[in-house]
């Protein structure tokens, strides 16, 4: 299931509010029929880090297009961005606007890693009439994480190191972004089965766009988006999204706390669960395969009698 397609990508933005959102989808994709599969990647990624992961026959059939969170490049803030911005309805606006301007008229389902995965769920809310379901993949209701994750949260409130924090995380990014072993390393923490994240071959294109982009990403908004996403709380609003949500999360995910993921799926009225045993949080990049088969099948037996 490797994907060594050749097609041809078309790199765009939407310009909204300030914010130049950043998408990427395949040429043609007015002609591709059914719903249009939406990705929206995690925090410190960029929209090129879905292509690589994607099966062959999936990428270069299927509707799809991976589309930017705020600020992550190659997408642009606003000026004068801050934490106080980044709330749920930033999420609805920007990636609503993909969807006016890009996509009007079609029928979305949105695949969302991590922070793609709560903005998935803010657009189910916002977009109720053309969101037909949301694959939240690691994602959350709440923006409190743990592990590593949450102490770079930390750092970017000064309330881990202090006036350093934000310091440390330009030196982390730095690093990381100029030597490929090193950021491999540091991606791999995220994940549960670390041998099968950096042995698999299209993760490791999808982490070489990763550093590609972030050698441009502006540090500032960055900072400011991971101080801002750990206020962000729809828990009061999970209850009312009735469309199909298939939550995909790994058992030892050690970013989104096991209990919000079950909760998730407690709150969500029309949710089912996939937990894969012996994962992480970096779940389509150490069981690629079995991750694809599994949210192409849901996609499958969840919508083919609406087609």
């Amino acid at each position: 299931m490797s994907n060594n397609s050749q097609i041809k990508i078309i790199r765009s933005s939407v310009k909204i509010d300030g914010h130049s959102l950043a998408f990427e989808h395949p040429a043609g994709l007015d002609d591709r029929a059914g719903p249009v599969w939406l990705f929206i990647h995690g925090i410190a990624v960029t929209p090129a880090f879905w292509k690589p992961l994607m099966p062959e026959d999936f990428a270069n059939t299927t509707p799809w297009i991976s589309v930017a969170l705020p600020v992550h490049s190659p997408a642009q803030g606003s000026d004068g961005f801050t934490a106080s911005d980044v709330i749920p309805d930033i999420f609805n606006r920007l990636n609503g606007a993909i969807l006016d301007q890009v996509l009007p008229n079609r029928d979305v389902i949105v695949v969302g890693h991590s922070t793609g995965g709560f903005a998935g769920l803010c657009l189910a809310l916002h977009k109720s009439k053309q969101v037909r379901g949301v694959i939240s993949v690691g994602g959350f209701a709440d923006g409190h994480w743990n592990g590593l994750e949450g102490d770079m949260q930390l750092m970017a409130r000064k309330e881990k190191l202090g006036i350093f924090g934000p310091t440390a995380l330009r030196i982390i990014s730095w690093l990381t972004t100029r030597w490929p072993w090193l950021h491999a390393k540091t991606a791999s923490m995220f994940a549960y089965d670390r041998k099968m994240f950096l042995a698999d071959e299209p993760s490791k294109e999808a982490l070489r766009l990763m550093r590609k982009y972030a050698r441009t990403q502006d540090q500032d908004q960055l900072i400011a988006f991971f101080a801002g996403i750990r206020d962000v709380d729809i828990w009061q609003q999970i209850p009312k999204i009735k469309q199909p949500i298939l939550i995909v999360a790994g058992e030892f995910d050690s970013v989104i706390p096991h209990e919000q993921t079950m909760r998730l799926q407690q709150n969500l009225p029309n949710s089912r669960l996939i937990l894969y045993k012996g994962i992480g949080h970096m779940i389509m990049n150490e069981h690629r395969e079995t991750f694809w088969r599994d949210i192409i099948t849901w996609q499958q037996q969840t919508f083919s009698k609406d087609t």
